[in-house]
């Protein structure tokens, strides 16, 4: 079985002040594997990781993988996590926040051999939203978003997440 994950933070720091920070996080896993684990959880798995909201908007092997990507990138599973703390919007990502999402999906897809031809945005509540606030140290009432891409090939599925806070937006749209 082939497993990798990784996960990076690129926090402002106050030299780079101006500039928006950006979590990572990264998820490969075997097609047949992740396929297993929602046959097995079936209705029930769907119910336990997706919102009622984003149901018609992924499927659960993609939700499963990128909240798998958005824990890694908030810093793990914070106490109060729920899988619910993530939900897929309709929507895009701040455009600088998906130009940088293209850039990274185009280098993990060149790596891995799959296509990550799937994308969403996210919203982030209750601990996750919170573990990102620590991790980001935005400014008060700061908008935090995530956003992700995935898709699969050459027997993996691979999935990428970023959480972000945009500093221009946040005065204008808190969340």
């Amino acid at each position: 079985m082939t497993v990798v994950a990784a996960a990076a933070a690129l926090p402002a720091t106050p030299e780079r002040a101006g500039e928006p920070a950006v979590l990572l996080g990264v998820d490969v896993v075997e097609v047949a594997r992740l396929a297993r684990a929602v046959e097995r959880g079936g209705e029930a798995f769907a119910r336990h990781v997706t919102t009622e909201a984003e149901r018609g908007l992924t499927c659960e092997a993609a939700a499963f993988s990128v909240k798998e990507c958005l824990i890694k990138a908030v810093g793990g599973r914070a106490p109060g996590f729920a899988w619910h703390d993530f939900e897929a919007v309709t929507g895009a990502p701040a455009a600088w926040a998906g130009r940088l999402l293209d850039e990274a999906a185009a280098e993990l897809a060149a790596a891995t051999g799959a296509a990550l031809d799937g994308s969403a945005a996210y919203a982030l509540h209750g601990a996750s939203r919170d573990a990102a606030l620590r991790r980001l140290r935005p400014p008060r009432d700061a908008a935090v978003a995530g956003a992700a891409r995935w898709g699969s090939g050459g027997g993996l599925f691979v999935a990428l997440a970023i959480v972000y806070v945009d500093r221009k937006e946040s005065a204008r749209c808190p969340r």
